[in-house]
């Protein structure tokens, strides 16, 4: 396949202003409520589409700086091909990049660093396997959310807010593993080994604060919205 560089332009209407470097991609596949995602998406400071991220985007009612990607895959052309041509970074169906890696590499390249990413649920697994490799690579988001659950990438500790008998699930990022250990869930971890076949799935919240610690490495933690 073709390798495919961003173009780097110099022009004041392709300038969007940072100040607490926060961004939101949308991609294709299904989605979350707005009511799920409203806070993120009303602090951001700048919104991207990646391809028919735009059709999951407008549909929510929420405006699109940017729009990124090869676009084979918008059904709305018309009302994305109204954005200023600056911001539409039109791109060969033939390259090394997914249009979502496109779009991180983009924000990147401002400054952006606390990237949340919104859609991917459902449709193709492909797609979704490659939008869960985003989070092993170079170029990864800070947090996914679909239409039925929200995935956050985690180093360290944190404690999050959760309902009691909500569904919890971690993964380690990739395969040098990582370990584990937890506090609030039904199934205790205690530095459990995580790797490509050892994982907890399907775990439960005993707590309305759950805690996790990952002691070496870095995993996906994914809360379904439907199961509290």
């Amino acid at each position: 396949m073709k390798s495919v560089l961003l173009e780097k332009k110099d022009k004041k209407a392709d300038i969007v202003s940072m100040k607490n470097g926060k961004a939101v991609i949308f991609t294709g596949g299904a989605g979350p409520t707005y009511e799920k995602v409203s806070d993120l998406i009303e602090s951001a400071e700048i919104i991207v589409a990646a391809d028919s991220g735009w059709d999951l985007a407008t549909s929510l009612g929420v405006s699109v700086d940017y729009c990124i990607g090869d676009m084979d895959s918008v059904v709305d052309k018309e009302g994305m091909e109204k954005l200023p041509p600056e911001r539409r970074k039109i791109f060969p169906v033939e390259k090394d990049f997914s249009d979502t890696e496109l779009s991180i590499i983009f924000l990147e390249e401002k400054n952006y660093r606390d990237i949340v990413l919104i859609g991917g649920g459902g449709g193709r697994i492909d797609h979704t396997l490659a939008l869960k490799a985003l989070f092993a690579g170079r170029h990864k988001p800070a947090m996914w959310f679909t239409a039925d659950e929200s995935i956050l990438y985690l180093e360290g500790n944190r404690d999050f807010p959760c309902a009691i008998g909500r569904t919890v699930s971690i993964f380690s990022c990739d395969e040098s593993g990582a370990y584990v250990t937890t506090k609030g869930l039904k199934w205790e971890l205690n530095n459990f080994e995580m790797n490509s076949t050892s994982f907890s799935l399907s775990n439960k919240a005993v707590s309305e604060s759950v805690t996790i610690t990952v002691h070496s490495g870095a995993v996906l933690v994914m809360f379904n919205y439907q199961s509290s």
